[in-house]
Parts: C-alpha cells; sequence; structure tokens
C-alpha cells in the first residue's frame, strides 16, 4: 500500500498542506518573540534547503522529487557531508519555525508526521535508487554521513 505513494507527492506540498493546518489549528496567539525565533527557524530552513538545490544545478542531476530515478550525479560536497538530506532538512527547520510563529504547540505533531512522510514516501525510494545507480560510492557515503543530522 505504502509502495504506491512513493515519490507521489511532492515535499512541497505536504509542507505547504501541513503549514496550512497548523495555521487553521486553534491556539495561541503570535508574540513578537515567538515570530522572531520562528522567522528566523523559517528563514535558516529556507536557506538550508535551497542552497543544495544551486549545487543540483551546477552539477546538472535533477531535484524533482518525482523522478529520483533521473539522479545524474552522487553529490557528497557541500551540505551534503553533514546530512544526506539537507533539502528534506531544511523543509522540516521551516516548519518548525512556522510552528514556533504560530505559538500552537500541536503543530509541533506536523513537524513529525512531515519527517515520517518524507523518511518513508520520499527518503527511502531515493536511497534505493541511488544504491543502484552509485552501489560502491553510495554505500560508503551512507555509511560516513547520517540521514537527517
Amino acid at each position: 500500500m505504502l509502495s504506491a505513494l512513493e515519490t507521489k507527492i511532492p515535499p512541497p506540498v505536504v509542507l505547504l498542506v501541513l503549514a496550512i493546518l497548523i495555521w487553521a489549528l486553534p491556539g495561541s496567539s503570535s508574540t513578537s518573540a515567538r515570530t522572531l525565533t520562528g522567522g528566523l527557524l523559517v528563514l535558516a530552513g529556507l536557506l538550508i534547503n535551497g542552497w543544495p538545490k544551486r549545487l543540483f544545478r551546477r552539477l546538472g542531476t535533477t531535484i524533482n522529487p518525482l523522478h529520483p530515478e533521473r539522479s545524474s550525479v552522487l553529490i557528497t560536497s557541500g551540505l551534503y557531508r553533514y546530512s544526506r538530506n539537507p533539502m528534506y532538512l531544511g523543509y522540516a527547520l521551516a516548519l518548525l519555525g512556522w510552528v514556533v510563529c504560530q505559538g500552537k504547540l500541536a503543530g509541533f505533531i506536523a513537524v513529525v508526521i512531515f519527517i515520517g512522510y518524507v523518511t518513508r514516501l520520499q527518503i527511502v525510494p531515493e536511497e534505493r535508487e541511488l544504491a543502484a545507480r552509485f552501489p560502491m560510492r553510495y554505500a560508503t557515503y551512507k555509511q560516513a554521513v547520517r540521514r537527517w543530522i
């Protein structure tokens, strides 16, 4: 059942849906301290997400999460020295920042849902594809660098 959903819904769509759900939750209003802290987390997350995309474009490989089979290069430099999935890490950090901005504790569940969704339905299929395309290099890389952080 879950395998039919692999790489079908792009993580940015999941992120947007969860952000809207967080916004719609009943709860406290934002304070300036929460807005500043959350805003900085959102900004950091978007920067962490965007930096690898520039690297992908420069190296001529796909950033399309719906087609991991189009990967033409195994990238292990930049943020990929610290996380095998900095783009998704950036999205999760941005979503966490949104939760902080909104001041809604129940929103933390959305962050956990996002991480679980991305891990199972996006990262696992991407890892299978990378292992098939770059067997030795990816195995070495996978042992050296954590999936998230």
